[in-house]
């Protein structure tokens, strides 16, 4: 029972890594846990299932509290409804909603399909979803893939591979990032993903159990066994 027990730990050691996800992951639910990552001036980052989310907040947007504690916009969706981009309206640098995906491994994959809730009005401006696929953190078309986004807040949008006319998600595979834009603020409430099984290293723990594991059976090959008088070997 401990040499199984044993070979079971070294083969944790030699692997290393394990598989996390199917080739389709479809997010979001209430089993999916967010482990956040990262929070900077005007965004934050979170990861699940060997995917990473990094979505735009509005930090600085004080609300006419003050100057001087900035307060930050209200968030309507979060974790595990949806991600939730805002505008940056204040702060060093301000711009678009902006949801970034990408995976940790660095594999290449493809958004399937995805739903869009508008959480201001856009009806009436031709309002469109800018989603820039990229390469190694390079933009690779000369333009943006434009999804339609023209409505009225909490109106959702849906795009998929048969979506049609600008809600067609088939030219978005085959990158290692997407930032998807949009000038008002918007959440992702629905969405799937493509690629390969999600690798990640093991945690420590295994690989020190299997550290140990080679250590004790390389103990155990270097002892012989003594052999009484007489007997045969």
């Amino acid at each position: 029972m401990l040499r199984v027990f044993l070979i079971a730990a070294a083969s944790f050691f030699f692997v290393g890594v394990h598989n996390l996800s199917a080739d389709a992951v479809v997010f979001f639910n209430s089993a999916q846990v967010a482990q956040d990552v990262a929070s900077g001036a005007t965004s934050d980052t979170i990861k699940s299932n060997g995917y990473i989310f990094t979505y735009t907040r509005d930090k600085f947007f004080t609300g006419g509290v003050g100057l001087t504690e900035p307060v930050g916009r209200f968030v309507s969706v979060s974790w595990p409804t949806g991600v939730q981009a805002q505008a940056v309206t204040a702060g060093p640098v301000t711009g678009k909603a902006r949801i970034t995906l990408s995976r940790e491994d660095g594999a290449l994959f493809g958004i399937t399909a995805f739903t869009a809730k508008l959480l201001a009005n856009t009806f009436g401006t031709g309002a469109e979803i800018e989603v820039v696929p990229k390469l190694n953190g390079e933009e690779v078309l000369n333009d943006p893939i434009f999804l339609d986004a023209s409505g009225s807040g909490n109106q959702s949008f849906n795009y998929s591979l048969t979506g049609g006319y600008r809600h067609d998600t088939s030219a978005l595979h085959g990158y290692d990032s997407y930032e998807i834009g949009l000038f008002v603020d918007f959440a992702i409430t629905a969405l799937t993903l493509q690629g390969p099984p999600v690798v990640v290293p093991e945690p420590a723990s295994l690989v020190a159990l299997g550290m140990t594991g080679l250590i004790l059976m390389g103990g155990r090959r270097g002892r012989k066994t003594p052999v009484a008088k007489g007997q045969r070997v």
